[in-house]
């Protein structure tokens, strides 16, 4: 039996490492989708328990507390404030909110409530429940009762409709001082029991859109990084049946798959790794007591470092679809003028240069999207490897097409580089941890050949680098000025 040759098992190494690549790839997703799905679950728990602590205090404060102001708490209620309260609090739209009300004061005794009965009851105040005693010393306080819970506190004890309150639902009991001057300690504390189901409900509906939201995006990650794995190793399974010209394919095959490796690794761990530690912070919010501020700015780092992992995945997958010659330029009478502008804003390119654009409308036959994208790769690429201050983006018509030219005024690009650069997974002279993979200029080339143009880079007049699209295409009769 003839033996395999090497390039053949240098093929089938080549494929099992892309597998593994796959395989490694995916179960960060999936771990980051765990916890950002818990950190994001708690946060809105949090929050909606919070707001209806809120809302309980404010009807404390703003609906009880003035009617309570000329009330002795420590003597008692007489039985004309017990009916002046009961026509206060029985109003319709605080009874749709309360479930259950008591006032007590400092001695521990129940001084008023909707259910009479109560009225006079308490332990006292060597006896107080943790919840009266917090609100005594000023500490506004809160717990979440559910059905089949046993009474944790003296007044849940005395009080025998708490059970049957429960049965409705969970009920969320808090615990309101009662201050009616600015110094000195609470005359009493305003207890009530809202009913909790409603802000449950309102939790689950956001939890299951939050769900909803990650998982599919997920998922739409996972399904584009899938062909471009599939892509590759088709490739490599055609190329181990050439096995007499396998060789110097195998060479070139193995140099692409380390540039290829090492970018990639390096591009997709960077912010994988911002936004698991981002989602981190975010579970553990109460521990390290962030701010509201603090969680927008985390919520804002995740969204930047989802658009680079979307950018990069886009370029990966445009790379594939042009090795294997299934794009084709669908062209529409489009304004590049108006096509540069959106980019410019939506890459925020003007938020760390000083941009200066100088487009004129111009209607050619283009595809839109390519040149969308040749725009944004021409910009991100001034951005990621340009030390210069200034970024000049300009829109030339041509009497058979039109020009783009996105500019710096940085260190230039040296001569003998300025083709190379062009080239799927090949970088200039910047240093090895500069970012990028590679590929964002090879797409601005390809999709450039792709209009019947070409793509090349120049000194800038004045310093820098002038890099440079022409792109054929006819010009639409109703825009072209007249003679």
């Amino acid at each position: 039996m003839r033996r395999p040759q090497k390039g053949y098992s240098t093929v089938l190494r080549s494929h099992s490492l892309l597998q593994k690549v796959a395989i490694v790839t995916l179960l960060p997703i999936l771990a980051l989708g765990f916890v950002l799905q818990r950190a994001l679950e708690r946060q809105v728990r949090d929050r909606a328990l919070a707001d209806a602590v809120a809302s309980a205090g404010v009807i404390a404060t703003l609906g009880v507390q003035p009617q309570l102001a000329t009330f002795d708490l420590q003597r008692g209620l007489t039985e004309r404030q017990v009916a002046q309260l009961d026509q206060t609090l029985g109003v319709a739209s605080l009874r749709a909110q309360l479930a259950r009300i008591k006032i007590w004061n400092r001695s521990g005794r129940i001084v008023y409530s909707d259910d009479h009965a109560l009225i006079g009851q308490g332990a006292g105040p060597k006896a107080l429940n943790p919840g009266v005693a917090d609100a005594l010393a000023g500490r506004r306080d809160a717990e979440l009762l559910h059905a089949g819970d046993e009474p944790s506190g003296e007044d849940e004890s005395i009080d025998a409709g708490t059970a049957q309150l429960l049965e409705a639902g969970d009920l969320l009991e808090v615990y309101v001082p009662l201050s009616f001057t600015s110094a000195g300690m609470p005359a009493g504390v305003f207890e009530m029991y809202v009913p909790y189901g409603p802000v449950e409900g309102t939790v689950a509906r956001d939890v299951r859109r939050i769900r909803l939201l990650l998982f599919s995006g997920l998922a739409i990650l996972y399904a584009v990084l899938l062909p471009i794995v599939a892509g590759a190793s088709r490739k490599l399974r055609k190329q181990a049946q050439l096995e007499r010209e396998a060789a110097e394919h195998l060479r070139q095959a193995d140099e692409v798959k380390n540039s290829f490796l090492t970018a990639v690794s390096h591009e997709l761990r960077t912010p994988l790794s911002s936004i698991l530690g981002c989602a981190v912070s975010l579970g553990q919010r109460q521990g390290l007591g962030l701010s509201d501020e603090d969680v927008d700015d985390l919520t804002g780092r995740l969204e930047s470092n989802a658009r680079k992992l979307t950018r990069l995945v886009s370029d990966l997958l445009d790379l594939d679809r042009l090795a294997q010659g299934v794009i084709e330029p669908r062209r529409v009478a489009t304004d590049v003028a108006d096509l540069v502008r959106m980019v410019v804003a939506e890459t925020r390119v003007a938020e760390r240069r000083n941009v200066h654009i100088d487009a004129e409308p111009t209607l050619i036959e283009l595809d839109p999207a390519k040149v969308e994208r040749i725009v944004e790769n021409l910009v991100m690429n001034s951005l990621r490897h340009s030390t210069g201050t200034d970024l000049w983006v300009r829109v030339v018509p041509e009497p058979e097409g039109v020009l783009i030219a996105v500019e710096d005024n940085g260190l230039g690009v040296p001569a003998g580089v300025r083709a190379r650069i062009f080239e799927p997974f090949k970088r200039g002279q910047a240093p090895s941890h500069a970012p990028g993979v590679g590929v964002g200029l090879s797409i601005v080339a390809n999709f450039a050949r792709l209009h019947g143009g070409r793509a090349w880079v120049e000194d800038r007049q004045g310093g820098g680098a002038s890099f440079r699209v022409f792109l054929p295409g006819a010009r639409v009769p109703s825009l072209v000025p007249s003679a």
